[in-house]
This record gives structure tokens, sequence and C-alpha cells, in this order.
């Protein structure tokens, strides 16, 4: 009896497949991510520059009766989101001295590592798209060099002007009276550690300000029932005292399932108040407080910021968090080339084995006219546990 075996070259594609779905789906963005305009991240395939649309809303009364509409017609309002796709790779290589000391598939072995690699940069890429900036037409980073293509730091003039062009869109604190006007500095030196943690009501101001923001900032629709919701990005120390505020503590505990696998006062996983879904960002504390050298990321949005650090800019020298309340197309993800593996060809007379993975992409957030298009950012007292 023979029994069959499976073609090498049917395994790589099964690979190949099961890299692009989880490039795309898997980590803590990933049931964000779409190819619609309901989706937070809004994704689009292109190998080349392109900019994203955005038409707005027609406004403007319209007429009546027998009123004669030629005329009275209104602009079409539009903007453009421009963004560059670019390569990221990583690989691993092996001799065959090495290979031959240990029997195993070095192509199978080498997958999760370097999958791994892939989904955390696309992750902390969002991240850095979520606290990014955009000034004078220019896209920032909050801090550092990575993310979207071509992007720097923004320097506190730059964040002073965003602060300006976004008052409707961004909260420092629990009251809107924290803005200081055009300084993004003062506003965030009026967050303290006694008054300005993330609490229930916060969640509920910043979905107000999404509510009333103008463009509007849309809430995406879940589910059968189409629920409209906002989703909430949030660092472990945010998403800490929220699970310590009583008005959450008692909505858990008196309307959520009473059940220790769903219940969040027993298991961990999202918090669920007022229409927002509230999901642990647990690696967005590094891009305040650094820590890991292995991190490209690490320490950017604190000590390693041209403007502002969140790891000293509160009241007294204190530790800011941020949280991102996010609506429909709040981050443009353009994908160039799905991520793939490729074997190494330069292989020293078949002494070297190497095997990488290769995908093009750029990931900003979308501004238009100036304006964080889908997105309140929230700034708030967060400080690390004593």
């Amino acid at each position: 009896m023979t029994s069959a075996t499976i073609n090498s070259g049917n395994k790589t594609t099964r690979f190949q497949k099961e890299v692009r779905r989880e490039y795309v789906r898997d980590g803590v963005y990933g049931d964000a991510i779409g190819n619609d305009i309901n989706s937070i991240i809004q994704t689009n395939k292109n190998l080349k520059k392109i900019s994203i649309p955005l038409v707005g809303k027609v406004g403007g009364a319209g007429v009546t009766g027998s009123s004669q509409l030629s005329g009275s017609e209104q602009p079409l309002s539009n903007y453009a989101q421009t963004m560059q796709p670019t390569y990221y790779r990583q690989g691993v290589l092996v001799d065959n001295e090495e290979n031959e000391l240990a029997e195993f598939d070095l192509f199978q072995e080498a997958r999760p590592a370097l999958m791994d690699w892939a989904m955390e940069l696309k992750r902390d890429q969002i991240t850095q798209a979520l606290g990014a900036i955009e000034a004078g037409g220019t896209y920032y980073n909050y801090g550092g060099t990575g993310g979207a293509y071509g992007a720097t730091a923004a320097s506190a003039t730059n964040l002073d002007t965003w602060n300006t062009n976004n008052a409707d869109r961004i909260i420092y604190g629990k009251t809107i009276s924290n803005y200081s006007a055009g300084d993004h500095t003062a506003s965030l030196l009026n967050i303290d550690t006694t008054n300005d943690k993330m609490t229930a009501a916060l969640v509920t101001l910043a979905k107000r300000r999404a509510n009333l923001a103008r463009p509007k900032i849309r809430p995406v629709k879940l589910g059968r029932n189409k629920s409209a919701v906002y989703v909430m990005y949030i660092g472990s120390f945010g998403f800490r005292d929220l699970k310590q505020d009583s008005t959450i503590a008692q909505a858990n505990r008196e309307a959520r399932p009473r059940d220790v696998k769903e219940n969040p006062i027993f298991a961990d996983g999202d918090l669920f108040y007022d229409g927002v879904i509230i999901k642990e960002v647990c690696d967005m504390d590094v891009f305040i407080d650094g820590g890991d050298a292995s991190n490209p990321y690490s320490g950017v949005w604190g000590a390693g910021a041209a403007g502002d650090s969140l790891a000293t800019g509160g009241n007294g020298g204190t530790r800011v968090g941020v949280a991102f309340l996010c609506g429909a197309q709040a981050v443009a993800f353009v994908m160039g080339r799905n991520a793939e593996f490729k074997r190494r060809k330069e292989d020293d007379y078949e002494h070297l084995n190497g095997v990488a993975v290769s995908m093009k992409h750029d990931i900003k957030k979308t501004f238009y006219n100036n304006k964080q298009h889908g997105m309140v950012t929230v700034f708030h007292s967060a400080s690390a546990d004593a």
C-alpha cells in the first residue's frame, strides 16, 4: 500500500493563503479592517501612489414647489488622502551546517516567527496612524519616523496647528474647558491625575463630540441588526481606570451576562458602554513609556517625541495616556501587495537556506480639509502602576 503525500508546491500555496488572511484579519485591529465605507480601517488595493477620495454631503436648503433649481445648485465638496505603498520585508537565513544539526523544515518553522513580525509591524503602524496629525497639509507622526511612508515627527508648532484645526474632535481630560485654543502643550498641562482619568462619563463625552462634530464622524454598523457603534482603542492604564470606574463596574455587574467566560469582571475582554466598544491595546503603552529596544516605536510618543512628550506632558510632569474613539474610515490601509513568503535564490552553491516575508502597503489616518476624518482623540491622565 502506498500512502499519498502532499506536493510541496501545494504546501506553499496553502501557507500563502494563510499568511494573507492573518496579515489582514488577525490582531487587535483585525475586526476593524474591511474594504467598504463602513469599516474603521478601510482597505484599498493599489500598487502605486493613490489618493483615497472623500465626497462630502450636499448642503443647502434646495428648492420647493415651482421654484427654479437651475442656478441654485450646490458645490460637491471632495478631498483626497494621498497614500504611497512601499515594501516591508524580513527574513531568516540558516546554512546547511546549522540546518542539518536539527531536523526541521525551515520554511515551516520560520513561518510563525515571520508572520508574527509582519502582524506586529501592521499593528504598530496602525497605532502610529491613530496618533498621527496633519499641519499645513503635511502628514506627521506624533513622534518618530516609522509608520506612514515618508512621515516625520511633529514639532510643537505642528501639534498646535492640529489642535486649532481639530477643536471639535480633541478632548483633554474630563471637560471641554481643558482645551487651550491653539496650544497643545497648555492643553496637556490642564490634565491632572485627580480629575482627568478615563471614566464612563469621558467615554460618553467622546461619543457626544463625535455625534456633534462637523464634518460628521459616522459610527460603524455592526451585527445582524446593524447597530450603530463607535470603537475606542486605549492603552492598558486607561483601560485599567475604566474597569475600576464605578459606573462601568455597575454596568458589567447588572447589564452584562453573568458568565465567567463573557463578563469582563471575570474574564479578559472588551468593555461596552453607551454604544462604545472599548478595546485594550496593550502595546500602545510602549509608544509612550519605551523600554523595548527591539521595537522601533518604543518611546516615540514619550521621550522620542519632537513636540510634546506624553510621558511627562500632564500637570506637574505627569503621564498622559491617549484613547481613540473611531468611526467609519478613520484609517486608510492601502495594500500594494499582500504578505507572502519568498525563498532565497542566492544560495552559495546550495549551502544557504533563506526564507522571508514580504508585503507592500501604506497605513495612514485619514485627514480631509485639515481635519481628522473619522476619530475623536481623547487625552487623559494615565499614571503607571505604582
